[in-house]
């Protein structure tokens, strides 16, 4: 009998960051929830690592490993994946990140979809 995965920390908050942002749907994978654009996914749940994870420029990446703390980088595989703890982040840092990610693995035309919504707000604390 295989085991159960367990319930990914704030599941319900990613769903919804995730999930109101252009062209993404939501797929389930044997380790966890995973969220796309097309087929490409962007932000997912790793359960074998109990982290959730995000798909960023490398440079991105690099910095985050180096300041540590929610950041962990992945030793294996993609340079473009970090794994990120979200029960140190709130609500407005999750969305910062998930939609850096999303924006970085968007079709450009997409990003610009989103690019002229954002002249309208305001940037978010984790990329100011």
């Amino acid at each position: 009998m295989a085991a159960r995965l367990k319930k990914p920390p704030k599941l319900a908050i990613m769903q919804r960051i995730a999930l109101d942002l252009p062209g993404v749907r939501e797929e389930g994978h044997r380790h966890g929830p995973w969220f796309n654009i097309g087929k490409r996914p962007f932000a997912l749940y790793w359960g074998k690592s109990a982290s959730w994870m995000l798909r960023l420029p490398p440079e991105h990446v690099m910095l985050l490993a180096a300041v540590g703390g929610a950041f962990r980088p992945m030793r294996n595989g993609s340079p473009f994946w970090i794994y990120i703890d979200v029960e140190q982040m709130d609500a407005a840092m999750l969305r910062d990140y998930v939609t850096a990610a999303w924006r970085h693995t968007a079709p450009k035309k997409m990003q610009r979809e989103i690019a002229s919504q954002d002249d309208e707000d305001e940037v978010g604390e984790a990329f100011a």
